[in-house]
């Protein structure tokens, strides 16, 4: 749960819609840690010579939401790839869902050519 700063919003009081992509990496980074993954060593990891960098991301927006109302953001791994993963995101206030959206990370090595996701990565999204 979160709630939406002051700062956050639109000059109409309204959640700024970049603010959620925000709250979707927020929320991604959570999902990572929960399952022991720590964000920093899944978006780039030098010893072991992969990066998941974003390369698309969306968002649809279904109701407005506001200064101090609380969200909370669910995250799901949508397709799972050889070299990258979909993960999709339900931005909900109470049960009502508020705002969509997607982000997509293709597995790189330091040369930024694709390359297979490990093995370990796999797993953990799988789960």
């Amino acid at each position: 749960m979160r709630r939406v700063r002051f700062g956050e919003t639109d000059p109409f009081g309204v959640t700024y819609f970049a603010s959620y992509f925000n709250y979707f990496k927020e929320a991604l980074d959570e999902f990572l840690r929960e399952r022991g993954i720590k964000p920093e060593l899944f978006y780039r990891n030098v010893q072991e010579d992969y990066a998941f960098p974003i390369v698309y991301a969306e968002g649809k927006f279904d109701a407005p939401t506001r200064y101090d109302d609380e969200i909370n953001v669910d995250v799901f791994v949508e397709e799972l790839k050889e070299s990258s993963v979909t993960f999709r995101f339900e931005a909900k206030r109470k049960s009502e869902v508020v705002a969509r959206g997607k982000i997509s990370c293709v597995c790189v090595d330091k040369s930024w050519k694709r390359r297979k996701i490990p093995e370990e990565i796999r797993r953990v999204l799988q789960s």
